[in-house]
C-alpha cells in the first residue's frame, strides 16, 4: 500500500482513496488466516491515515464534478470500511488497537467529508454534513482527544493536525504536551513550532530549543518573528531563524525587504544584518531596495523632522553596505540612484508651482524630464525586472493634489521572458525545467513595454506597500488552490521618508473618472463599452467583474480597507474592479470618520452589474437595493441571480481559503508593528486575528460571510460615504 502515500496535494484525494477502496476490497474478498487479515488491514488503515498527516486542503479549481467525484470516493470509503469492520478487529490482545485505528480514520473521514460539502454547496446551510444526528462536531472532537496518543504513534503529524481539523484548546493543550515531551519526535514539522511557542517564548521551554538546530525551516516571516523581545534573543532560536531564512531563495527575499529593515530593530547578536549583507552580496538589486527601504524608515513622518530610533542602526548599517560594494557595483549604484533621485526631484521643482494652472505644471514636468540622461543599466524601483530605455518626454502630468506635487510619467522599459527552444519542449515538466533542458535550449527574448509611474514626494508610501504586499499574500494563497477569482497587487516603493514610486495600472479608469464622463452608473458603462448583456463580450467582462469583486471583497474585510470612495476604485479593460491607494486600514480611518460601517463596499450599482437589467431599471444607480415589486405582483430579488450567487460562493470560498493562514498573515503584519504606522494601534493584531473568526467551523464561518455580504449590501452608510465624498471633495458616486 506503499502507492497510496501520496503527496496530500488536493488533485491527489481521488486517487489517494481509489487505492484505499482497492484495498477495503481486497481485503473483504481475502482469506480467513487472522494473522494476514490484521497485517492487511493495518497497512491499508495507516496508507489511508496518510492522508490526514497534510494540513486540511480544500479542493483544487472550480471543477463542481471534481469535488463530487472526491465527496463519493470518500463517501465510498466510508461505507467500505464499515462493511470491513468486524474483520481483524476483537475488543482484546493485539485485534484492539486495530479497532481504534478504524475509529480515528472514520472521524477524519467524516471530517474531511463535511468540509467538501462546505466547498461544494458555500451557500446552502442545510447540506450541513453527512454527519449522522447522533454525533456532532463536539463529539467529534471528544473522539480525537481519546485517539490523539494513538495518532501520535502513527504519525506525529497526523497528531498535529488533529488540531486544525478539531479546534479545541484541551486538544491544542493534549498535543502541545507531547511536543515539549518528545521535541525530537516533530523536528520534521515546522507547525509544531507555533503550537509549542505562540507568540513567545513560554517559561515551561527549555531544553527543547537544541532540537532546534534540526528542526524543519519555517517560511521567511515566521522566521523573521523569532528576532522579537518577545522571544528573549535566545541563541538556539535566533539560529534556527537565521537557518529558516537561509533556506530560502532570493525572490523570496525581496518581497520580505520592510520586515527584514524592520527586524533590525531588534537585532542584538547582528543576526539580521549578517543575513542581508549576505543577501546583498548574492544580487544589487536586493542591496538597492534595501537601501530603499531604509531611507524610507528613518524617519516617522514624511517630512523627516522626527527620526526613528532606528536611524542610527540604518545609517551606520548603509555606509557599511555602500563600503562593501566593488568599484563595478558602486557605479551601478552612483548611476541608478542619481536617475532616480533626478526623476522625483522633479516634484521638488513643481512645488513652487502649486497654484498654476495644470498647463504650466505640465509645461514645467515636461522641461525636467527633458535634461534627464537615461544611463545603462538604470530601473525604476518599482520594477526592478527590467531596465529603463527611454522615457516619454511628452508624457509628464501633474496630479490633484492640494499641498504637494505629484506627477505621472511614463517609461519604456525592456524585460526579457525565458521561452524554451520548441525541439526540446517534450522534456519539460508542468513550470519546471526538467534535468533534461540544458540551460542552452533556454532562451531569453527581449520585450519592451510602456509604464507609467506615480513619483510623490511629501507623501508615506510604506502602508500602500504593506497593503500591496498582504495583497500579493491572499493572491498566491489563491492561486494555491486553484480559486477562480483575481486581485492585482500593482507595485509600490517607498524611497526616502514621504516619497516613493507607484506603478500605474495599464489600461484602467477610476470610477470617479467614468463619472465625471457623465456615464449613468457602471451598468450603462459595461453596456455602452461591451455590448448587451448577451453579448459574449459583456458576459466576459462581467464574469472578470465578479471574479475581482469576490476577491476584494474579502481582502477589503480582513484588512479593513476605509475611505472607498470612487476615485480609489478602478476598472480595467477586461471588466475586472482594482482597489486602490490604501492609506486607510487595519485601525484607522479617515478623519477619524466611523460611519462607513459596511463589511466592504457593495453598492446597487455594483450589483446591477452582476444581477442585469431588473435592477437598474427598477431600483436605479445610486438606490440602496432591497427587494421590490415587478407588474403583475410577485417580487424581484437582483441578490437571486445566477451571477451574483456566484459571487457570494467565491466570497464565502475565498475566506475559507484564507482562514488557514491567519498566523502567517499575521506574522508580515507583527513585524511592522514598531515601524510607527499610523494604521497600527494596540489592538490591531487582535482584532486582525478576530475577523477570521477561527472558533467556528467551516459551515459557520461560511454562514457568517454570507451575512458580512448581506450586511455590506443592505447598508446604506456606504450610500452615506459617497454623498460624504461628492459634498467634500466633488467625487461623484
Amino acid at each position: 500500500m506503499g502507492l497510496a502515500q501520496t503527496n496530500g496535494h488536493p488533485l491527489a484525494r481521488e486517487l489517494h482513496f481509489r487505492i484505499i477502496l482497492f484495498g477495503l476490497k481486497v481485503l473483504k474478498h481475502s482469506g480467513s488466516d487472522i494473522v494476514s487479515l490484521w497485517k492487511l488491514k493495518d497497512k491499508i488503515l495507516t496508507a489511508a491515515l496518510s492522508w490526514f498527516k497534510h494540513a486540511p486542503r480544500w479542493s483544487f479549481g472550480g471543477n463542481r464534478l471534481q469535488v463530487k467525484t472526491e465527496d463519493k470516493i470518500i463517501g465510498d470509503v466510508m461505507s467500505a470500511l464499515e462493511n470491513v469492520a468486524s474483520i481483524a478487529c476483537h475488543s482484546h490482545g493485539p485485534y484492539k488497537s486495530l479497532q481504534a485505528k478504524q475509529d480515528l480514520l472514520h472521524i477524519l473521514l467524516e471530517n474531511e467529508r463535511s468540509r467538501l460539502k462546505v466547498w461544494l454547496y458555500p451557500l446552502d446551510p442545510d447540506r450541513k454534513h453527512y454527519i449522522s444526528q447522533s454525533t456532532g462536531n463536539r463529539n467529534l472532537t471528544e473522539e480525537a482527544k481519546s485517539l490523539l496518543r494513538l495518532a501520535w504513534t502513527e504519525d506525529t503529524g497526523l497528531a498535529i493536525q488533529l488540531a486544525s481539523r478539531f479546534p479545541s484548546a484541551k486538544l491544542r493543550n493534549e498535543i502541545r504536551w507531547l511536543l515539549l515531551n518528545f521535541p525530537d519526535k516533530v523536528i520534521g514539522e515546522p507547525s509544531s513550532l507555533e503550537i509549542m511557542f505562540g507568540a513567545a517564548l513560554p517559561a515551561d521551554i527549555s531544553f527543547q530549543l537544541k532540537y532546534l538546530l534540526y528542526w524543519a525551516p519555517v517560511n521567511p516571516t515566521e522566521a523573521l518573528t523569532y528576532f522579537l523581545p518577545a522571544y528573549g534573543n535566545h541563541p538556539y532560536i535566533l539560529q534556527y531563524a537565521m537557518k529558516a531564512l537561509e533556506s530560502h531563495s532570493i525572490d523570496v527575499r525581496f518581497y520580505f525587504v520592510p520586515q527584514l529593515v524592520q527586524a533590525l530593530r531588534y537585532d542584538t547578536l547582528g543576526y539580521v544584518e549578517r543575513y542581508i549583507l549576505e543577501t546583498a552580496k548574492l544580487s544589487q538589486l536586493f542591496a538597492h531596495q534595501v537601501i530603499w527601504n531604509m531611507k524610507a524608515n528613518s524617519y516617522k513622518d514624511e517630512d523627516s523632522q522626527i527620526p526613528d530610533p532606528l536611524k542610527p542602526t540604518l545609517d551606520g548599517f548603509m555606509e557599511t553596505l555602500i563600503t562593501s560594494f566593488t568599484s563595478e557595483e558602486r557605479s551601478f549604484y552612483e548611476r541608478e540612484f542619481s536617475f532616480f533621485n533626478d526623476i522625483t526631484g522633479i516634484s521638488g521643482k513643481l512645488r513652487p508651482y502649486i497654484k498654476k494652472s495644470k498647463p504650466e505644471k505640465k509645461e514645467k514636468i515636461e522641461e525636467e524630464l527633458r535634461k534627464i540622461k537615461v544611463e545603462v543599466g538604470v530601473y525604476l524601483p518599482s520594477n526592478p525586472d527590467g531596465v529603463v530605455v527611454g522615457i516619454d518626454r511628452k508624457s509628464g502630468k501633474p496630479l490633484q493634489s492640494h499641498a504637494k506635487a505629484p506627477y505621472m510619467a511614463t517609461f519604456r522599459i525592456r524585460k526579457t521572458r525565458a521561452r524554451v527552444d520548441p525541439d526540446y519542449a517534450p522534456h519539460q515538466k508542468l513550470g519546471t525545467s526538467s534535468p533534461d533542458t540544458s540551460a542552452s535550449d533556454v532562451h531569453h527574448e527581449p520585450y519592451e513595454v510602456w509604464q507609467s509611474a506615480i513619483f510623490k514626494v511629501g507623501d508615506d508610501c510604506r502602508q500602500d506597500m504593506l497593503a500591496l504586499q498582504m495583497i500579493a499574500a491572499f493572491r498566491s494563497i489563491f492561486a494555491n488552490i486553484g480559486l477562480d477569482v483575481w486581485v492585482f497587487p500593482y507595485r509600490v516603493t517607498s524611497t526616502a521618508p514621504g516619497c516613493g514610486v507607484i506603478d500605474v495600472l495599464p489600461n484602467s479608469i477610476s470610477r470617479d473618472m467614468l463619472g465625471r464622463e457623465a456615464v449613468n452608473g457602471l451598468y450603462d458603462y459595461f453596456i455602452s463599452k461591451y455590448g448587451g448583456e448577451d453579448s459574449i463580450r459583456f458576459q466576459e467582462a462581467r464574469t472578470n467583474f465578479v471574479k475581482s469583486m469576490a476577491a476584494y471583497s474579502v481582502i477589503s474585510y480582513l484588512l479593513q480597507f476605509k475611505d472607498r470612495h470612487n476615485g480609489n476604485i478602478m476598472v480595467d479593460d477586461a471588466g475586472h474592479i482594482i482597489h486602490i491607494d490604501f492609506g486607510f486600514c487595519f485601525d484607522i480611518a479617515p478623519g477619524g470618520v466611523r460611519f462607513e460601517r459596511a463589511p466592504f463596499k457593495l453598492t446597487s450599482e455594483m450589483v446591477a452589474v452582476m444581477s442585469g437589467t431588473h435592477h437598474v431599471h427598477a431600483n436605479g444607480p445610486g438606490s440602496s437595493g432591497g427587494a421590490f415589486s415587478l407588474p403583475g405582483g410577485g417580487s424581484y430579488s437582483p441578490t437571486t441571480t445566477q451571477p451574483y450567487r456566484w459571487f457570494e460562493s467565491l466570497v464565502v470560498k475565498a475566506f475559507l481559503a484564507s482562514r488557514p493562514y491567519s498566523t502567517k498573515l499575521s506574522h508580515i503584519v507583527s513585524l511592522m508593528l514598531d515601524s510607527g504606522l499610523p494604521c497600527f494601534k494596540p489592538d490591531t493584531l487582535k482584532n486582525f486575528r478576530d475577523r477570521f473568526v477561527l472558533e467556528k467551523s467551516e459551515r459557520e464561518a461560511a454562514e457568517y460571510m454570507r451575512e458580512l455580504v448581506r450586511k455590506s449590501y443592505m447598508s446604506v452608510s456606504t450610500k452615506g460615504y459617497d454623498q460624504f465624498q461628492l459634498l467634500t471633495n466633488g467625487i461623484p458616486y
